[in-house]
């Protein structure tokens, strides 16, 4: 039997489907592709195995955005709009990828995002269309009557519950949103996302799932299933004289090893990933490559660009009581959370990223179409990159703009997939992002002044009631503004008479056989929120496509 323990070099062949990369979406493509004894499919990660116990504890996350046993930390270049701050990008190196380090928050998007994509020609792709996909994979922990039954899954892999603890200064801050003309919303992932409640989450029992926890490992065992692990991708491999994949090279317990791939090479390596191992391979812009030290094999102009992410700034309070986690995680506290959560997966520990989230369109979207998302917890940070906590209690609220116009870009610098290529958000260089974050800011003031909040806060610790202007706000988000850690579009899909696109509406690359893509990175356009679940449904989708295809 094949495992993912026991697989030697000299016994690596071939199979029909080489997926690259266990993330969100190759793990789900996995398991779908070898569900079918008919094929035969080998699952490629750089990374090592999950087994460090701050993945599986939610708020192991504050600690996995720096360690490098789990995570591949980028870092985009000197951003022109931020002061030339550098911004860290963490992205997962390990089985279950980002979604083995990220804040576990299950947030879908809008239905008018797919239909934005239809709309510009990528057919299948409608909201209606894909809806069936997100079902599929999930299995929803939550009493029918906190959620509308018709736009989820309770079969699927994938358990999205509600958090196992609440806190009464979050209750008090949703009221306190709804006194302002914010509703409260339970499911934002129903018929409507405009709103505030507790985020959807990617836990199960109090432990993160991860997509590798959910989709591979109960299937880890499969005779047609053959899980890679530290086999790092060099480059993908050409037929002679062709345009045509026929497998992978990769380094592997010490040695370059060719797998071949008897139908198709998928990457599933992300918005940062799979455009270096395309350009790596030759795939891409000329200048890019030829720059690089890479020759040409393929003409894609459009490989690395148009990359997307979201960018969030925190405004933070000071509480006049204790309830809040900079308090609840120290000394005697944390040694009680700890106790807590180990004998009941309850408590400070179970706390995702983001606790409370809310939707609120600013005066440029329409009410129907929220064009913020706020990311609250009671919790804020001296340091937020080494995520150390200030010795007040205090609550932070971090906005950000869900559609971004800025554009950006990520190339390679070397043929050496071993290199970091550049990363190039290009965050806040178009001016409506600029007027839209300060609108979050301002209404998240808005909120937290209201009387239903009166009682609990002692004042606002950042950026502080004499940052008053439009012009000054912007200036704080510039200076201590981060990465919402959602890079997309980067090999974006387009209709196939389009050829400013990576890969067409089935997700095959241009010009190129027998390679398809399927993560984040060929989202036509970001979705109105976080990124886990619409890749997950991607994944969804090609599968289904890739199967019937097979089958014809």
């Amino acid at each position: 039997m094949i495992t993912e323990h026991a697989t030697s070099p000299e016994k690596l062949a071939a199979a029909d489907f080489v997926i690259i990369g266990a993330g969100s979406a190759g793990c789900v493509l996995a398991s779908r592709l070898s569900a079918n004894p008919r094929y035969s499919v080998i699952l490629v990660e750089a990374g090592g195995a999950d087994t460090h116990p701050f993945i599986s504890m939610p708020a192991g996350f504050m600690k996995l955005m720096t360690m490098p046993e789990v995570n591949w930390l980028y870092r985009t270049s000197p951003q022109q709009h931020l002061d030339n701050r550098v911004i860290n990008m963490p992205r997962g190196k390990v089985l279950g990828g980002t979604s083995a380090i990220n804040g576990m928050l299950y947030v879908r998007g809008q239905a008018a995002d797919y239909d934005g994509w239809a709309q510009a020609g990528n057919t299948g792709w409608s909201y209606r269309e894909i809806l069936p996909y997100f079902k599929k994979s999930v299995q929803m922990q939550y009493d029918a009557d906190m959620l509308e039954p018709e736009y989820h899954g309770f079969d699927g892999e994938l358990s999205v519950s509600p958090p196992r603890t609440t806190y009464p200064v979050l209750d008090q801050f949703i009221t306190s949103a709804s006194a302002c003309g914010y509703p409260q919303n339970p499911d934002y992932n129903g018929r409507s996302q405009a709103g505030f409640g507790y985020f959807q989450l990617t836990q199960k029992d109090g432990r993160r799932q991860s997509a590798y926890q959910a989709f591979i490992a109960p299937v880890r065992h499969r005779r047609n299933l053959t899980i890679l692990k530290k086999a790092h991708v060099n480059r993908l491999v050409f037929a002679e004289n062709t345009n045509r994949i026929t497998g992978v090279n990769i380094h592997y317990q010490g040695r370059d090893v060719t797998i071949e791939a008897g139908r198709e090479v998928i990457l599933c390596a992300g918005a940062i990933g799979s455009p270096q191992i395309l350009e790596c391979s030759g795939i891409g812009r000329y200048d890019v490559l030829s720059k690089a030290g890479v020759q040409i094999k393929t003409e894609l102009n459009a490989v690395g660009e148009y990359l997307t992410d979201h960018y969030l700034t925190r405004l933070t309070w000071q509480l006049k009581g204790s309830d809040s986690l900079n308090i609840q995680l120290k000394g005697a506290g944390l040694a009680k959370e700890i106790w807590r959560y180990f004998t009941q997966k309850k408590g400070a520990l179970t706390m995702p990223a983001g606790i409370v989230g809310g939707f609120v369109s600013s005066p440029y979207a329409d009410a129907d179409t929220p064009d913020i998302q706020y990311h609250i917890a009671h919790a804020s940070f001296e340091n937020p990159a080494k995520r150390i906590f200030d010795r007040y209690a205090g609550l932070s609220i971090g906005p950000c703009q869900l559609r971004p116009h800025s554009r950006g870009s990520v190339h390679i610098t070397s043929s050496d997939t071993h290199i970091s290529p550049q990363i190039d958000p290009n965050y806040l260089s178009a001016e409506i992002d600029q007027l839209t974050l300060v609108a979050g800011m301002k209404i998240a003031r808005q909120m937290m002044q209201s009387q239903a909040m009166a009682e609990l806060v002692k004042t606002e610790t950042r950026p502080g009631l004499s940052c008053a202007s439009d012009d000054e706000l912007l200036a704080f988000a510039r200076e201590t503004g981060n990465t919402v850690y959602h890079p997309v579009s980067s090999c974006r899909m387009g209709p196939a008479n389009q050829k400013e696109n990576v890969v067409t509406p089935d997700l095959k690359v241009r010009s190129v056989g027998h390679l398809r893509i399927a993560d984040a990175s060929v989202m036509p356009a970001m979705p109105s929120g976080n990124t886990h679940a619409p890749t997950m449904m991607i994944a969804e989708k090609a599968a289904d496509m890739i199967l019937q295809e097979q089958n014809r």
